[in-house]
């Protein structure tokens, strides 16, 4: 990886010649105002006539403003609940949709249960949340697992009428859904599950089960965060059960025959115990976005308030996610001349602000667009960036025209330099600099490409090379990995520390997905009658000189060190040690000794590396 200047081609210069270049030189022909005189003459006035009566209204009220705020920052906590429950849930539904569409596709087998459990534990492993999963075959047999834990198991016994309604459910409903909760005994807590029925035609095959407890349910949104009143926060299943809540985050908790969740008076809140009281409930003074309801209620002698919504799209009954706020947090009882103080502020700066808006709305969409493209560009997401239009006005035109440019140049920046180090880099306050560090490096080879390509032509080698590295480069950055460099057919890649961890959970998991996609891959080439590719991957942690090296003007951001060297010995010995293995992973002893996950990595003794004085001890990752 080289970072350098690249020097504008021919095409860019004539693109200079007769674009933004001509765009500039006609719209310089035409009067443009300054934004400075634009906005003193247009948005000042308005503004201050505006701001002198806001001002008197907000004097006498200055006192009722504290209300307003924790009001605020209690919306903002319910908001934030609602996205990350979302986030929580979502994913199950993806990974239940990618399995099913790799059995549609025959990529995974029904026949072959030993297979399929482990597809369904590897497809957990991208997923935190789940607890387990489960894939029911139409007689009720039935493969299931959960973390660490894999198993083929025949439907009998008590369990047996829930296997049968399972199956009858999915068969009935053809569609995915979420089940109602199922107290589970193995979890010992109570479970929601998401199932994904698999026809094949007008077979049906059986029905894939996804399920997340409740009790992580509640650890999740009983955590420390920094949003406000993260302590108050709530889910209920319908309006009579509580799905989630801070008491419940290490079991224990009540449950009722019908539906394997406490009712609102056995959680242990006396707050959500009361919370559809309607004796004493009251309208809120303040506004309330979208779909978000809320109300007063006094709870022994003390004023709450109540904001929630409902949850479409998980299960028939709909979830309400809630937070309340109390005088403990800072609200009082006396709340009406802030609702009127408010109003009357508000409906003054709407005025103010509807006379702004029609002067300034020509202005608004170009500084909207460019303060998006620039903050894509910031994250050095280009794909968002799009090319900005000449503007009337003179300093916005040369805004304008400068992005464009600047985009143009970080176009050809981003295709030499990846986006994950340049993020990295940009974060760091001193300039970069050399040091010793504890990493994790990958180096991966495809085995006995010399053959392999020797009857390809050039385009074609081109083709497979591009392909193979694009493979590569996805696993290794969706684990934050950083590609180095690619030597010939082989890919250099790299950990930095996080906090002194030197991330070989990521990097063992950058394997597992390539080894995936490598499988994936091969199967596609044998259907289109060309050859599989092998693929070898060694992984070495341990330390190295991390930094610029080169010559001004010529420099890379890299590693020096005999970790490196190691790392490219055990690629080079899993030629010999899995010679019929389509994607082979040794990984040392001083990395398999960093791992904290399960990854199921498997002695293979200790080896002599050419370089080293002593053997060392070699590990194999096989799922």
């Amino acid at each position: 990886m080289t970072a350098g200047i690249t020097p504008r081609s021919g095409a860019e210069a004539t693109e200079d010649a007769t674009g933004p270049a001509a765009e500039r030189a006609t719209a310089k022909r035409r009067f443009k105002p300054s934004i400075t005189t634009a906005l003193v003459l247009g948005f000042g006035t308005l503004i201050v006539a505006g701001m002198i009566v806001v001002l008197s209204i907000s004097m006498w009220s200055a006192q009722k403003n504290t209300r307003t705020l924790l009001a605020d920052n209690a919306k903002l906590a319910m908001l934030s609940l609602v996205r990350e429950t979302r986030r929580r849930l979502a994913p199950v539904q993806d990974t239940s949709a990618y399995l099913a569409s790799l059995i549609d596709e025959g990529r995974v087998s029904l026949s072959d249960r030993d297979a399929l459990a482990k597809t369904l534990l590897t497809a957990m492993a991208g997923d935190q949340q789940l607890f387990g999963m489960a894939f029911v075959f139409a007689d009720g047999k039935n493969v299931r697992v959960r973390r660490g834990v894999g198993q083929i198991r025949v439907a009998v016994g008590p369990d047996a009428l829930d296997i049968r309604n399972a199956v009858a459910e999915a068969r009935r409903r053809h569609a995915p859904f979420w089940g109602k909760p199922l107290w589970l005994a193995a979890a010992k807590s109570t479970v929601v599950a998401y199932r994904t029925p698999i026809w094949q035609g007008d077979t049906f095959r059986g029905v894939l089960i996804a399920g997340v407890t409740v009790n992580a349910l509640s650890r999740f949104i009983a955590r420390s965060a920094d949003a406000p009143l993260t302590g108050n926060r709530f889910i209920l299943y319908g309006r009579d059960h509580v799905l989630a809540h801070a008491n419940m985050a290490k079991g224990g908790y009540k449950r009722n025959a019908d539906i394997p969740l406490p009712r609102l008076n056995e959680v242990g809140d006396p707050v959500v115990a009361r919370m559809w009281d309607t004796e004493g409930a009251r309208s809120l003074p303040i506004a309330l976005g979208e779909g978000m309801h809320g109300h007063l209620a006094d709870v022994g002698g003390k004023t709450f308030m109540y904001l929630y919504r409902e949850m479409d799209g998980f299960g028939d009954v709909p979830l309400t996610v809630g937070i309340y706020a109390g005088p403990d947090d800072g609200l009082g009882v006396e709340m009406n001349r802030l609702m009127w103080a408010g109003l009357a502020g508000i409906a003054v700066i709407l005025v103010s602000v509807a006379g702004a808006v029609l002067l300034g709305r020509g202005m608004s969409a170009p500084i909207k667009k460019l303060a998006e493209g620039s903050s894509a560009l910031a994250d050095l997401d280009l794909d968002r960036v799009s090319r900005l239009k000449p503007s009337r006005l003179r300093e916005l035109d040369e805004a304008s025209a400068a992005f464009n440019r600047l985009t143009a140049g970080m176009r050809w920046f981003e295709t030499y330099v990846p986006r994950e180090l340049v993020r990295r880099l940009i974060t760091r306050d001193a300039p970069v600099s050399s040091e010793e560090k504890q990493v994790t490096v990958m180096f991966t080879d495809i085995s006995g490409f010399a053959t392999l390509s020797e009857h390809m032509p050039a385009t074609e080698t081109a083709d497979l090379l591009n392909a193979h590295f694009s493979i590569l480069a996805a696993c290794i950055e969706e684990e934050h990995g950083t590609v180095d460099k690619y030597i010939g057919d082989s890919v250099m890649a790299f950990w930095e520390p996080d906090d002194d961890d030197p991330n070989v959970d990521r990097a063992l998991r950058a394997a597992r997905k390539i080894r995936a996609r490598i499988l994936a891959d091969n199967a596609d080439r044998r259907r289109r009658g060309e050859p599989a590719v092998t693929v070898r991957i060694g992984i070495h942690t341990g330390y190295a000189i991390v930094g610029n090296i080169g010559a001004p003007g010529r420099i890379n951001y890299t590693l020096v060190g005999d970790t490196v060297n190691v790392a490219a010995r055990l690629e080079q010995l899993g030629k010999e040690m899995g010679p019929d293995i389509e994607a082979a992973i040794l990984v040392s002893g001083e990395t398999a000794a960093l791992a904290q996950g399960d990854f199921g990595l498997v002695s293979r003794g200790r080896h002599e590396l050419r370089g080293r004085d002593s053997d060392v001890e070699i590990f194999s990752l096989d799922r």
